[in-house]
């Protein structure tokens, strides 16, 4: 799940900073697959060197599953690029204003985020409650934040 909102988190502050004129070159395609593969790779590549994949007492088999369990569970940063990707090369072909699929992308992103503490009760077997929608739109609005901060401060 850190993976999911880490993802979906770093792809926001792209598709915030993304203009229009990126999005009519098709700039803002490339950018935003860039930033998810990187972001997947990075995160792949810290943790596994964070669990130790070189030590001895670990066995080929073992090593094997956890490098497929590292690479599973970041999976869900590489696919936070693909809406906005999808979203970004129809405005960049024609088939939207590039203001809509940003305002899109960037809404769909936050709504992504958004749905995981509903969706956590959810698959945990609990009917989702107030509380955790409530839960959940602070936890968008923080995310939104978090992304707003990141481009002002690194753009």
């Amino acid at each position: 799940m850190s993976s999911y909102i880490y993802g979906n988190i770093t792809v926001l502050a792209v598709a915030i900073a993304v203009d229009p004129d990126q999005i009519h070159h098709g700039a803002a395609v490339l950018t935003v697959l860039a930033t998810a593969v990187l972001t997947y790779l990075a995160h792949v590549l810290s943790h596994l060197v964070a669990h130790g994949l070189g030590a001895e007492e670990s066995s080929d088999h073992d090593r094997r599953q956890s490098v497929a369990t590292i690479v599973r569970n970041a999976n869900p940063i590489a696919t936070s690029g693909l809406i906005p990707a999808v979203l970004y090369a129809a405005a960049w072909i024609g088939w939207l204003p590039a203001e809509w699929a940003q305002i899109a992308a960037t809404v769909i992103l936050v709504v992504r985020i958004g749905m995981v503490g509903v969706f956590m009760q959810r698959f945990s077997g609990k009917r989702p409650t107030f509380l955790g929608l409530w839960g959940s739109i602070v936890l968008a609005a923080v995310a939104f934040v978090i992304g707003f901060v990141k481009v002002v401060l690194t753009h």
